[in-house]
């Protein structure tokens, strides 16, 4: 109807401009005596119709377009209501696929079915395989020699080992025990399992260029003095020993032995009452 409005005003706006004409042509007549005055006067009554019409289009052309813009406007609005209930619907949706944070397996789930679930509880758990974290627990008697970023070897077996650090002691000691988490060099080793228990080796001192001999059962405790059985010529002599530090596979030995000696590391613990024990 708009359109339809314009053309009509662009008409009557043609129209008007052509009768102001005609007045101004029938004003000169006029003063030459040429036309009547009553002439004069009905063609004045025409471009005052004229002008009351177009104004009249005009009102109805910004009424119509104040309406529209209304509509416009409403229309809008609505658009935004709905906007706002799709982007509602799509969160229910959302909310009612459950996504992990990250990548990884799968390895618990709710199996009761219509169970009712509440917000925070646990429906499901993952592993992440690509990156995994040691929990270590430590008797608090070697709390005092810990600390963050100390090194760490990871046994998993007889012949492999992963290497990494103490990134977080825990401040609260329970029934004695300290925890610790452990980050790994090679996070994603295929050798890591969830939830394997394995032995930690935590590297609380270093000694270089050190005597050191092969872990055995011949040392009953740690650090001190020891009975240790050194072979020489066929025969196993009880040797005092002092040992120092131990580490993975190897004790040092701070006096008591020299380099070459050749020691027995079993357990000897039935002769320590002999001198010297004949080697057969």
């Amino acid at each position: 109807r708009l359109n339809d409005l314009e053309t009509r005003w662009q008409i009557k706006q043609m129209e008007v401009e052509n009768l102001r004409e005609k007045v101004e042509q029938n004003r000169r007549l006029l003063e030459l005596g040429a036309v009547a005055k009553g002439r004069m006067q009905e063609v004045e009554l025409d471009v005052a119709k004229a002008g009351l019409e177009l104004k009249k289009l005009e009102k109805d052309m910004a009424h119509i377009r104040e309406a529209t813009q209304t509509q416009v406007e409403g229309l809008e609005l609505e658009m935004k209501i709905l906007g706002k209930e799709r982007e509602e619907a799509q969160r229910r949706l959302e909310r009612g696929h459950i996504r992990a944070s990250r990548d990884g397996v799968l390895t618990w789930v709710l199996a009761e079915e219509g169970a009712a679930v509440h917000q925070g509880e646990v429906v499901a758990r993952t592993a992440d395989l690509s990156s995994f974290r040691v929990d270590v627990t430590v008797s608090d008697i070697h709390a005092g020699r810990l600390s963050q970023g100390m090194p760490v070897r990871l046994r998993l077996n007889e012949d492999d080992y992963l290497r990494g650090s103490i990134s977080r002691i825990l401040p609260t000691i329970e029934n004695g025990i300290v925890n610790l988490e452990v980050i790994l060099e090679d996070k994603s080793s295929s050798l890591l399992r969830s939830n394997l228990r394995v032995d930690v080796y935590i590297v609380t001192t270093r000694r270089v260029r050190t005597l050191r001999v092969e872990k055995g059962p011949f040392v009953n405790g740690g650090e001190g003095m020891h009975d240790v059985f050194v072979i020489r010529a066929g025969v196993a002599l009880r040797t005092k020993v002092r040992i120092g530090l131990s580490s993975f596979e190897y004790y040092e030995v701070v006096e008591g032995l020299l380099e070459g000696d050749e020691i027995v590391i079993s357990d000897m613990r039935d002769y320590l009452h002999m001198e010297e024990v004949r080697i057969k």
